[in-house]
């Protein structure tokens, strides 16, 4: 019989067959890229198959439903939106589950600026999840620990990638009543080995260690793609638009992801999450009244699940009713993947070389230099005067 080893480069890394393993003979390993597959001990399977049917990739996403709605959402609480990468859509539906004494599982970073997939039931920890981490959360135990708790009879909410949510239901065998699920519009996602050079290099420039790294910061600019870090002294700080950094460049471009991103089956509009979550890029064209310098997000309901979760986020948050069609105009991924470029092929292949990050060469990129130079008032205006 086969294993979980035939899904080769289409796995999403979710680690829903090492959790389901039965005899525990599979053990997930990083690449040379640095993205983690499944490694089977050939001596302790038992060739049960149960790997297989508990992969989101081997099963067919069986649900096929259109959009059931779509909005446009800011917090009410100025702070929140301003640690969130856009209106807090996410943060809302955290702070809704916890108020009922549910769980939330989530990307955070932990001591080491590694990201990985955590159990929240507190605000100290609602404050972990806010803002974007732009490369592959780790799952750890999360599926495994959101069983139990639903087992429990608690309330959970789980957070992630499309693949991730995919992979939570096919661990999980079934639809829980007491399960609520966020997809977030992803991109792609980078290798945590790219990402840890990246601020190996940072602190090599600073001469100090980093204690935060933010990439949706919105501290100079307001809502946009500049990230800043600062320094564990706390004495130093450094921002900067992401097109223009030498990691930022590579994710906006999509040259650096996981190969199964360049054929995700989820960048459609039959989406596994309850609730689809992301920035609403476009907001001062279509609903310019509801604009905001501090940020929009952009929600879609996918599901009966997802309008429940809608009115208990409406508690805390300013909501309105928009047409798909508007979140659809700048998210691409919300119609088809990432396409591949050949570059990707030369990122990886010397990422383990020496100053494999001081090599990289972001271009003149004349067009966004100017506007990072430029308020960021005086650019929303010329958006909307340009239509």
């Amino acid at each position: 019989m086969s294993t979980i080893t035939m899904i080769g480069q289409d796995c999403v890394g979710c680690r829903s067959c090492e959790q389901s393993c039965p005899p525990n003979c599979i053990t997930i390993e990083e690449n040379a890229e640095g993205f983690l597959y499944p490694v089977v001990n050939d001596s302790m399977c038992v060739q049960c198959g149960i790997c297989l049917k508990k992969c989101p990739v081997s099963q067919t996403w069986s649900d096929v439903r259109d959009p059931l709605a779509a909005y446009a959402l800011k917090e009410l609480d100025t702070d929140r939106i301003f640690c969130s990468s856009s209106g807090g859509a996410s943060d809302a539906a955290v702070g809704a589950v916890l108020s009922r004494g549910g769980v939330v599982y989530g990307a955070a970073y932990n001591e080491d600026l590694a990201v990985q997939h955590i159990e929240i039931t507190n605000e100290e920890g609602r404050k972990k999840l806010q803002s974007s981490k732009y490369v592959q959360s780790d799952m750890k135990d999360a599926f495994s620990k959101a069983k139990e708790r639903l087992q429990e009879g608690k309330i959970v909410l789980f957070t992630g990638t499309p693949c991730q949510i995919a992979g939570l239901y096919a661990f999980l065998g079934k639809n829980h009543k007491n399960l609520y699920t966020i997809d977030l519009i992803c991109h792609g996602v980078p290798s945590p080995k790219f990402l840890k050079k990246y601020f190996e290099y940072q602190e090599r420039q600073l001469g100090e260690r980093i204690e935060s790294f933010n990439f949706r910061a919105k501290d100079k600019r307001g809502w946009g793609t500049q990230y800043m870090l600062k320094t564990k002294t706390k004495t130093k700080t450094r921002t900067k638009t992401l097109v223009l950094d030498k990691y930022g460049k590579y994710f906006m471009d999509g040259d650096c992801y996981r190969e199964s991103c360049y054929r995700c089956r989820y960048a459609n509009m039959n989406r596994p999450g309850d609730l689809t979550v992301g920035d609403f890029w476009g907001i001062d064209r279509c609903k310019p009244d509801f604009s905001s310098p501090l940020g929009v997000s952009s929600v879609i309901v996918n599901s009966d699940k997802g309008y429940e979760l809608i009115d208990w986020m409406k508690l805390d948050s300013d909501i309105i009713s928009v047409a798909v069609a508007d979140v659809l105009v700048k998210q691409h991924n919300l119609i088809q993947p990432t396409a591949r470029r050949s570059i990707r092929d030369k990122i990886y292949k010397e990422i383990d070389e020496v100053h494999f990050i001081e090599k990289i060469q972001v271009g003149l990129n004349a067009k966004e230099r100017i506007k990072s130079m430029v308020p960021k008032k005086i650019v929303t205006k010329l958006k909307r005067y340009l239509g």
